[in-house]
């Protein structure tokens, strides 16, 4: 079987703050998708087997997400204004299609936006990172199958 795998180009990351109005993040690099971590709470009692620890899943968090942008002022001043609103962001990356597929996988999240400019030297592209806190878990819906 071919494989599946692709490149990062033609994916698309988009951000909002209404959940169903999206706009392409300007000069965005790259993609950044939430990355779930269980918290586990130790569970252990006297007669625990064998004396073993025991554990049971505890709450999860998504953190946080760097999304490698090119400087704009556009984006500065957005993003600057969503952290300085305490604006909770809507984020949607789309990924390139897939063999087999007509529409590509999407992730959508939410999160405090930071905007951070990179250290530059001379003769480098100016290049900044969007540091996004998410809130909440991200939502995976597979790309449709080409017909």
């Amino acid at each position: 079987m071919a494989t599946k795998q692709r490149i990062v180009y033609g994916a698309t990351s988009e951000w909002g703050t209404d959940g169903s109005t999206w706009a392409d993040i300007p000069e965005c690099k790259g993609i950044a998708v939430p990355d779930d971590e269980v918290e586990y709470q130790d569970a252990t009692h006297l007669k625990s087997p064998n004396g073993y620890r025991e554990y049971i899943p505890g709450l999860k968090d998504a953190g946080q997400i760097t999304v490698p942008c090119g400087y704009s002022s556009d984006a500065y001043e957005d993003a600057a204004g969503y952290r300085d609103n305490n604006t909770l962001v809507y984020f949607q990356t789309t990924m390139p299609l897939e063999t087999g597929q007509s529409s590509g996988d999407v992730f959508t999240y939410q999160g405090y936006v930071n905007p951070k400019l990179e250290t530059n030297e001379v003769g480098d592209i100016i290049s900044m990172n969007l540091v996004v806190r998410v809130s909440g878990g991200a939502t995976f819906t597979k790309g449709t199958a080409a017909e």
